[in-house]
């Protein structure tokens, strides 16, 4: 479903993603690991034909984004790792715009709002306007948007951020059900114990390079920890002195 040879992009003289090498199938969801700036939010950027690469290829669905752009964009529900939703619209208002933007029918539309206003447990507020809204509620709505458009491809930056327990775990479900329904999915995340339990395969990036994949039975999920660390060469600081 998912393509990525020998991807690399640069900002001036940064260079974000050196030269990366994936592919995601249909019915997979693969994770995203990495310390902050290691490349991973350029990734999701550029398969979702927002940015484009300096050199290497992209294909979704068998399609060329550079070639057919749009077309790729038609079959991609991107969310970004600080989602937003026009302030003076509501939470339906802003499903319907995005909805509609995607072609879906209106009848089949508001089908689609209601069963993810049952989901996402946003009653009594979706019908308010955005700027009321908290950060979690945001991320409801914005992840609710990507799955109303019923995508070949998702990728979704940082999805748990904002949420509580019962909607980070409604966006697990949902995510796995998508991909067992045909689709791919990539989500980027820091959050690693999650990550191990939910995902079928995990990529390690750092400097822009995809230094390792996994799969979680590789590792047990008190070692992923240990071993982010190694590759990445990144560790926690020594505070044991701060309150003696």
């Amino acid at each position: 479903m998912l393509s990525l040879r020998e991807v690399r992009k640069s900002f001036g003289d940064k260079t974000a993603v050196d030269g990366i090498t994936l592919e995601v199938p249909a019915g997979e969801v693969f994770g995203l690991l990495g310390p902050n700036g290691a490349g991973k939010s350029t990734t999701l950027r550029m398969v979702s034909g927002l940015v484009f690469p300096d050199s290497g290829g992209i294909t979704v669905d068998s399609l060329d984004i550079s070639e057919d752009p749009e077309a790729v964009r038609a079959r991609v529900a991107y969310v970004p790792d600080e989602p937003t939703v026009y302030p003076r619209l509501t939470g339906r208002e802003f499903l319907r715009f995005s909805g509609r933007l995607r072609g879906i029918e209106a009848g089949e539309l508001e089908e689609r709002i209601d069963f993810h206003q049952r989901l996402f447990d946003m009653h009594g507020w979706l019908d308010k306007r955005a700027e009321s809204y908290s950060h979690g509620m945001i991320q409801r709505v914005v992840l609710s948007s990507a799955f109303v458009a019923r995508a070949s491809l998702y990728a979704i930056d940082e999805p748990l951020v904002g949420l509580d327990p019962a909607s980070a775990e409604t966006f697990h479900r949902m995510a796995r059900s998508a991909a067992a329904g045909g689709a791919a999915v990539v989500i980027s995340t820091h959050t690693l114990p999650v990550a191990h339990r939910f995902c079928h395969r995990l990529g390690i990036i750092h400097r822009g390079r995809l230094v390792r994949t996994l799969r979680p039975e590789d590792v047990a999920p008190g070692d992923l920890q240990e071993l982010f660390f190694s590759i990445t060469g990144t560790s926690p600081a020594d505070v044991s002195q701060y309150f003696d």
